[in-house]
């Protein structure tokens, strides 16, 4: 027992010394949830703590509930949060170079000597003890630790923008997991509808070829259709099955997993944040978190050439030290003791390296233009994806009404073929036509609709601006 509370003493004193943070590198960290708690909303800093991973009810799943546990149990957040932690760690060793180091130093040897002369032995054993404290502070440098800390902190600028990124990823990918079964479920929904409907024609053609008012091939046609239509719902299962399992594995349960959400009621969210093209645009160069860690990252740049050029200038350091030595003899030799001090200054002026000081410029320059033309391409990707969700939103929101008008002109003509078909005066193959033309419309509105949604999505993130408002249901 007691050794146990040692143990949990030892671990909580390691603890709080693992969450000591005297110089502050983690401040900017304060406004980022870290894993155990939803990101995205600023509502929800803070709180409210991840749902466990195992406990998704047995009912239809919601799609912010989808969303919170990607964000929860995805290991990119995690490892995103990890990332911004390691730049916040060495940010604070940067900061560390401004102060004095200080070392103490505690030693004590034994010492055995033993003369022997004219038959006689004479033994001189001793004791050595040394205390040494010493003291070492950089004072001046000419700027290299000014630029070495800017140079850190502009890296855990972009090690946070890209957290951001990653997050919204996540968040773009469960949603669209999400989307995805929902589509299969309705491509399954129409599959099960359309062998519904083969059937009442096959089995139509069959009772007139029994009563001897319908033809063999009419039968056959039928037959065929229906044999197809049972085909397209047995891949449009497996499709289902698929989509459960990817849908199963983004909120961190098994594949193995039946997960459901709710039949689709054609209900879409609202496009309020849809601005101008012009706006949006200048939106996307302001927040898009890609161009924030590419904006950073070249400030670290210019902060590590400064560094290097600064590598020239001479460093003046202070350096003290006191220490004790003492002596013990079991002989009559005197003991000893003996203090030295010493304080000085230090003034350091590089002269010849082998030109290693010169090359170094030159890496970090071309640093520096290498991280100027990754932000110009990052700018000019993010516009044109702003642009291209942009123009495929505008064209789905006609496809969506375009599909509506289809299927429901499909329907009514597939209403008129059976009829048609029922009375005698239709042929077969109008039926047939029918249904795969009614078939083939239901199929579209679904896509449409599931692209619309995520075309939708994929604007609000090329923006910068996804979060839980864009899944709510208008």
């Amino acid at each position: 027992m007691k050794r146990l509370l040692i143990s949990l003493v030892l671990l909580a004193v390691w603890s709080s010394a693992l969450a000591f943070d005297p110089l502050a590198s983690e401040a900017r960290l304060a406004a980022l949830p870290p894993p155990g708690q939803v990101p995205l909303d600023a509502e929800l800093v803070g709180g409210p703590e991840c749902p466990a991973p195992g406990f998704v009810g047995s009912g239809p799943i919601s799609l912010a509930e989808v969303v919170k546990r990607a964000l929860c149990h995805d290991p990119r957040t995690r490892q995103a949060w990890a990332e911004s932690r390691l730049q916040a760690a060495r940010l604070g060793l940067a900061r560390a170079a401004y102060l004095p180091t200080v070392n103490a130093t505690l030693s004590r040897a034994r010492t055995g000597q033993s003369i022997g002369q004219g038959g006689s032995t004479a033994r001189n054993d001793g004791a050595t003890r040394i205390a040494q404290l010493e003291l070492g502070w950089n004072l001046f440098d000419f700027g290299q630790r000014e630029a070495n800390v800017e140079s850190a902190r502009q890296t855990l600028q972009a090690a946070v923008a890209s957290q951001d990124l990653g997050v919204q990823t996540v968040f773009l990918d469960a949603a669209n997991a999400y989307f995805a079964l929902l589509a299969a479920q309705g491509e399954l929904a129409v599959a099960r509808e359309v062998e519904r409907i083969n059937l009442q024609s096959f089995m139509a053609a069959e009772a007139k070829h029994a009563a001897g008012v319908g033809d063999l091939t009419s039968k056959l046609q039928t037959q065929t259709a229906f044999a197809q239509a049972i085909l397209a719902r047995v891949r449009a299962e497996g499709a289902v099955r698929n989509a459960q399992g990817r849908l199963a594995v983004s909120v961190g349960e098994s594949p193995a997993r039946p997960l459901t959400v709710d039949a689709d009621d054609a209900r879409l969210p609202d496009t309020d944040f849809v601005k101008g093209i012009g706006e949006m645009l200048e939106m996307a160069q302001q927040a898009h978190p890609e161009l924030r860690a590419a904006r950073a990252r070249l400030e670290a740049a210019r902060a590590r050439s400064n560094a290097a050029g600064r590598a020239y200038l001479p460093t003046l350091s202070l350096s003290a030290s006191r220490s004790h030595t003492g002596r013990d003899y079991t002989s009559a030799v005197p003991d000893i003791a003996q203090r030295d001090s010493s304080v000085a200054l230090q003034l350091a002026v590089p002269i010849f390296d082998g030109f290693a000081k010169h090359y170094q410029v030159r890496a970090a320059e071309a640093d520096v233009d290498l991280a100027r033309a990754d932000l110009k391409s990052v700018e000019q990707r993010v516009a044109l994806e702003v642009w291209q969700a942009f123009q495929s939103l505008q064209s789905e929101t006609e496809a969506l009404s375009s599909t509506e008008k289809l299927l429901g002109f499909a329907t009514k003509s597939l209403e008129v073929a059976q009829g048609r078909f029922k009375a005698g005066v239709g042929s077969t193959l109008e039926l047939l036509e029918a249904q795969r033309a009614m078939a083939d419309a239901a199929q579209q509105r679904i896509n449409a609709l599931a692209n619309w949604r995520a075309t939708r999505l994929r604007l609000a993130t090329s923006l910068g601006r996804i979060g839980f408002w864009s899944v709510r249901e208008g």
